[in-house]
Order: C-alpha cells, then structure tokens, then sequence
C-alpha cells in the first residue's frame, strides 16, 4: 500500500535525466547486481531510496546552492512517515540517500553501496550519455554541447573508479567501453572536436 502512495507523491517529477525513469532504472539494476552477488537486500528500503534519492533535485524541495542529496536526506523521512513505510528501514533508506551519488561514500550497508554502484552505472554506456545528452541547455553541469562532451570524458575516467562491487565493476567496463566508442565516433565527426 506505501508503494502506491510513494508513487503517486513522486508522479510529478519528470526530468530528462533524473525523473521517474531514472528511479525506475536505478531501482531494477540495484535488484540486479544484488542477485550478481548474491546477496539479500532490504527491497523495501531499496524501492523507497530509488524514488526519493533525487527529490531534492525537483521544486519544492530544490535549493540553489546546496546538494541535492543533502536535501533529499532532509525531507526523505517526513514523507516516508506519511505514507506508512516500515518505521525499522527508515533510516536505512536515509543512509542509502545520503551516499548515492558517484562523489559521495556510500555507508558499510550493502543497500547502500549496490545502489551507489547502481545510480553511478545509469551515469556511464549509453544511457548515461543520453541522460547527459538530454540536459544541455538546462543544467548547469551541460551548459552547451561542448561541455556536454567534457562531462562525458571525465566521466570514463572518474566513474568506474567509484564502482565497489565486482558485478558493477564487470558492467561498469561494459559501459565504459560504449562511452568510448562514442567519443571515438563523435571526435572522427567533428573534425576532433574542432567543429562542436
């Protein structure tokens, strides 16, 4: 019955790189790479982590200036309240918020370091190119295609280094290679990147 009411709260935030899709994603790749590694996972607090990791991202939660995990991590647990979410995961689902980002150390939890590694994937292939893709012009990480680029070759470098579990590590090297044969296609046609 939560789940129902968790999504309809977070009906509302559609973005091209992080909305609905993306927690739907990062959700089902987090089930995924726990089966890879055989392990047994509170789903409960993975499902409610994957719908909320990012609402600090979306009005009105938004706040210039601050990171949008540190918002999240703020409103995650009133809203969890409301909906009747099991009150002994609540925290878990708190530190899985708080370490999801690819900069961010996720906790000792294995919740918490499977959806690291799973929410740094959906940010490397070409997944993550397209999400990147998709907000040049309205994020200031990708103010124009130029940057867009940049953003994709630091992210080849940066990413798989973040990885902790040898089946994200596997799927990483995967969509590490997908990203490289990107840039390798979009250098050769645009004269190396001369004509952005």
């Amino acid at each position: 019955m939560w789940k129902n009411h968790l999504l309809e709260k977070v009906k509302e935030f559609k973005h091209p790189a992080w909305g609905i899709s993306h927690f739907e994603r990062v959700y089902a790749l987090s089930l995924e790479l726990a089966e890879k590694e055989g392990l047994e996972l509170n789903e409960d607090a993975l499902f409610a982590a994957a719908y909320l990791h990012d609402i600090g991202a979306f009005p009105p939660y938004k706040m210039e200036g601050t990171d949008h995990a540190e918002i999240s991590t703020i409103h995650y647990s009133g809203l969890l309240h409301e909906i009747g979410f099991p009150k002994e995961s609540i925290s878990l689902v708190g530190e899985i918020i708080k370490g999801h980002m690819f900069y961010s150390k996720p906790t000792h939890t294995p919740e918490s370091r499977i959806f690291h590694d799973a929410d740094t994937l959906d940010f490397m292939g070409t997944i993550g190119i397209a999400r990147i893709l998709s907000i040049v012009g309205i994020d200031d990480w990708t103010p124009d295609l130029k940057a867009a680029i940049a953003l994709i070759e630091k992210f080849t470098k940066d990413l798989p280094r973040s990885l902790h579990y040898s089946s994200s590590k596997i799927m990483g090297k995967e969509r590490l290679f997908e990203m490289h044969l990107f840039l390798e296609s979009f250098y050769k046609e645009t004269g190396g990147g001369k004509y952005i």
